[in-house]
């Protein structure tokens, strides 16, 4: 195991507001994992988009180098689901939200690193949300061990991979 123990996770980083012109934007790192976002919108929609009672919500992710491909075009489609399931778009109807990743680097885990850089991103632009979210990648290695957080090569000679997303619940105060 490459990050010291299955329960382990590597050390993360965030800095908010690092791209001047979007209106909220992170650079994001776990380890060596590292995520550029930038959020624009409420903003103007497409004419072919706009939805009536709702905000458009538009993610559009770049891997580091090539043409997107189906995983990528996969990985777009559950960020999108994931970011639409936070975003309050009630409050903004036609209206368009545009969430834009790029990966910098990858050493395993970039979609859950694309999922908490979105959420970082959207609460720095003051997009309203109905919650917060954050992910984590998991894999199981042939010997039936579980890894949190697992490294690249960890995640190509794992027998299968899980990303897991949280959403932030309401904590009522105790009564003593």
């Amino acid at each position: 195991m490459e990050n010291g123990s299955a329960s382990e996770l590597r050390p993360m980083f965030c800095e908010l507001g690092a791209i001047t012109r979007a209106d909220g934007s992170c650079i994001f790192s776990v380890g060596d994992t590292t995520v550029a976002c930038a959020v624009y919108g409420p903003g103007e929609v497409k004419p072919n988009r706009e939805i009536i009672d709702k905000a458009s919500v538009e993610i559009v992710y770049r891997s580091r180098v090539g043409m997107p491909g189906v995983a990528d075009k996969k990985s777009e489609l559950f960020l999108e689901k994931t970011c639409e399931a936070g975003i309050l778009a009630a409050l903004h109807p036609r209206t368009a939200i545009t969430v834009n990743l790029q990966e910098m680097q990858d050493s395993g885990g970039i979609v859950s690193s694309c999922v908490n850089s979105a959420c970082l991103s959207l609460l720095d632009a003051g997009a309203p949300m109905k919650f917060l979210f954050a992910s984590v990648t998991c894999a199981v290695l042939k010997d039936g061990t579980v890894v949190l957080d697992p490294s690249l090569k960890e995640l190509k000679s794992s027998s299968s991979q899980l990303v897991f997303v949280f959403e932030s619940r309401k904590i009522g105060r105790a009564h003593v």
